[in-house]
Parts: structure tokens; sequence; C-alpha cells
């Protein structure tokens, strides 16, 4: 468990000694997920992002985010969470801890402002929404990705791995045994259609892969895509299918439109963000899966996207914008 006064002592005395800050005013813990977080206010009014890496202790998977992040911040119009490199001019830092002896990677990054939407977005944010995944995009299709670039794909394996994750469900009774047969017939007719797709340039690259309502903002009427610690080689149309489990239909359509005004879908997106998305909600519960104090709202979840949206793709009913 983080004892917070401490962590947040520890962090001003690395920060301090690390990095060229020395004027801080104060340190907020913001939580624990796959990573720990705080915010990091100076005297002159800057604001940071400190993350302690614990999804991964792999460091060039980590500096690969990063340096996606910088090709991003030099070479669009987008405001991001730009890296800090420290005072050796390394975009990770490994930090001792001194009484196990354990190292860990953390990483200093500037703040956005700006507020998650506790609402549907109207259809000017969805536009904004829509062109920033365009920028996002666009940018993946002509980077050419460093050599020593490492960070997961999101392909038939990912999904398969999630699947085996939510199996795990079944002894704790959280999931039905026949509802877990709906998921798996679900994600073998979703595999072949991943497996079907060709990794061509303009479908397939470097994508965000979690831009859901908590991880995008909105500062006077612009959003800001935040937290990359997700981001891997994956389908441009995953990011969609994403960002569609928290729209209503008919504001996944209205995306789509605002999407397509500025770059073009295969012929076959409709079926495609089907599959996606099914495969967006599987991803998801898997990671919920993890966590004990998530399971009541599994067992409840579950049925409802089975009965929803896996029964009617496996019909070949359409779902997505109804």
């Amino acid at each position: 468990m983080y004892n917070e006064v401490l962590y947040e002592k520890k962090v001003e005395r690395e920060l301090i000694k690390l990095y060229d800050i020395n004027s801080i005013n104060k340190v907020t813990y913001l939580g624990k997920s796959d990573n720990v977080t705080f915010c990091i206010e100076t005297i002159d009014n800057n604001k940071y992002l400190f993350k302690h890496h614990m999804g991964t202790n792999e460091k060039r998977v980590i500096e690969s985010e990063l340096l996606w992040l910088e090709a991003l911040e030099a070479n669009t119009s987008l405001n991001i969470q730009r890296p800090v490199r420290n005072i050796n001019n390394q975009l990770t830092t490994n930090i001792i801890d001194e009484k196990t002896g354990n190292h860990s990677f953390w990483t200093l990054q500037v703040w956005i402002e700006g507020k998650t939407l506790d609402r549907q977005p109207t259809d000017v944010e969805l536009e904004k929404l829509a062109q920033l995944m365009v920028t996002l995009h666009g940018h993946s299709v002509c980077w050419i990705v460093p050599e020593t670039f490492e960070r997961p794909s999101y392909n038939a394996e990912n999904l398969l791995n999630s699947l085996n994750q939510l199996k795990q469900m079944l002894p704790l009774n959280i999931m039905s045994s026949d509802n877990y047969k709906v998921l798996q017939k679900t994600t073998d007719k979703i595999v072949k259609v991943i497996n079907s797709q060709e990794k061509n340039s303009d479908d397939w690259g470097i994508i965000h892969s979690d831009i859901h309502e908590s991880n995008y903002v909105f500062n006077q009427g612009k959003p800001f895509v935040i937290d990359f610690s997700s981001c891997g080689f994956g389908f441009y149309l995953f990011d969609i299918a994403e960002t569609f489990l928290h729209l209503i239909p008919k504001n996944r359509e209205k995306l789509i439109t605002y999407y397509q005004q500025e770059r073009n879908l295969q012929r076959d997106y409709i079926e495609l963000l089907e599959a996606f998305f099914i495969w967006a909600i599987i991803r998801n519960f898997a990671f919920l899966s993890k966590n004990v104090n998530e399971h009541n709202e599994l067992s409840k979840n579950i049925p409802m996207v089975v009965e929803k949206f896996c029964r009617k793709y496996l019909k070949e009913e359409r779902f997505l914008f109804n």
C-alpha cells in the first residue's frame, strides 16, 4: 500500500535532485492503477504529471511511448502531455528504493488542463474529437517508427488473452458458463475478422488504444487526449471503437461522419467497428476483472453485453448505430 504523505515527500526529493525543478509548491497523490501518478505544482504556476511506472519495468517500452509523444508535439498542432527529460537528458529516471534496493522507472510530463465530460458530447465537441483522432492517425501513417521502438500489438492474441483473463471469473460465479460460451463464440468470430485484415499503413499503425471518456479532457471547448500508457500498434478503427463505448448510438454515427470528412475509412468499416467494439468491451472487462472491487459490476454488465451485443453480432444483426 502507498503511504501518500511519505511518497509525496519522496517524490519532491527526487524531483529536485533529478529534474530541473526546484520551486515545488505542492505535490498531490492522484492514485494508482497500472501506474502511480502525482500532480506537481510549482511556485511559478507550472504543473506536471510525475508517474511511477508499475505496468512494465521495461525501459525501452516506456521510452517508446514518450518518443511518440515528442514526435506528436513536434509535428502536429496537438497539445500533448510532452515528456520532460531529466538532468541527464533521459526520458526515464531510474529511482532505487533505499529500503528494498528495488529500482523503478519514473517519468515527468507537462500537465494538460481540462475537464472530463460528465455527459454526452455536443455536436461541436464530437466534431473536434473526430478531428483530434484524424490528426493522431494521420501522424501515425506518416511517422517513421524508430528502430528501438517497442510497444504492444493489439492483435488477435491480445483479444484471446483478454478472454482467458475473463475465464477466471467462472469459478468465482461472476459469470455464468452460458455467457462465457457466448463470449467464446463471439471471440472466435472476431479473431477471424482480425486475422483477415491487411496491416497496411492506411489502416494499421501506432494508436492510443484507450480514448475513453476519462482520457480526453476539454478546455475552452477544445479536446485534449491524455494518458498514452496503453499506446501500441493496432487498427485505427480500434481507437474509434474504444471511444464508441461511451457514446450513444446517434453520437457514434456523428463521430464517424465527422471523421470521414477528413479521412476515409475502408468500405466495410461498420462490420469491423462492431467487431472491434465488442473486442474493446472484452478487453475492458478483462482489465476490470483483476480488481475484486469491480466484480459486482461485472456480474451485472457481462449478461447485458452478451444479450445486447454478442448475440446480435453472432446473428449478424447490426447494433452499433441502433
